[in-house]
């Protein structure tokens, strides 16, 4: 084989040698660009998990958030009602004043023991009434009772408070739930009544 053979032969096979190497620099820089580009995608996938779940979660704090604040001021607007419930409750006690009241009064004083009351409270009107039930007792008129009495003892260890108001106050949380029913228009069972 002559030299220029020889070169040439050598030549071919440097030729194919550098080929198969560019082709197999080719796979593998094509296997790292796929690696890197997969692990590109997890780590977008993770971003996008991660920008979901705290998208979610302040989703649910700005929720809970604006339920508390809707309880508070369904709390607040409740309290409220009921303040003005009671003033109205209260103010309407003179009323139970107009039907049968002396028969309402002497109820009123028979459900008292039957001890020897030494000092009876009652409204200025009642002073006569009071008189006739409670015979020897100081009989006192009080602006603030609209009816019924408040009784005691001579040594004050015993005191019976039977007036509208103490009766109104003690049946206060049952009657409660019912007015705010009754003035939302919702059923015993919480949902609104018919229309």
């Amino acid at each position: 084989m002559s030299c220029k053979e020889l070169i040439d032969s050598l030549k071919k096979a440097a030729d194919e040698r550098v080929r198969v190497m560019r082709q197999e620099a080719e796979q593998e820089a094509g296997a790292a660009k796929a690696d890197v580009a997969r692990r590109l995608e997890q780590r977008r996938g993770e971003a996008r998990r991660k920008e979901a779940a705290a998208q979610r979660d302040a989703n649910a704090q700005a929720l809970s958030a604006a339920n508390n604040r809707a309880r508070g001021i369904r709390l607040s607007a409740e309290k409220e009602l009921s303040a003005r419930l009671q003033a109205a409750a209260v103010s309407s006690l003179p009323a139970l004043r107009n039907t049968a009241y002396e028969t309402a009064f002497g109820k009123m004083a028979r459900e008292l023991p039957a001890l020897v009351w030494h000092t009876v409270r009652v409204n200025p009107g009642d002073v006569a009434l009071a008189g006739t039930y409670f015979p020897g007792a100081e009989i006192v008129p009080d602006l603030g009772i609209t009816g019924g009495m408040d009784a005691s003892t001579k040594d004050g260890s015993i005191r019976v408070i039977n007036t509208f108001e103490k009766r109104l106050e003690r049946s206060w949380s049952d009657l409660l739930p019912l007015l705010i029913r009754d003035v939302y228009g919702e059923g015993s069972d919480g949902t609104p009544a018919a229309s």
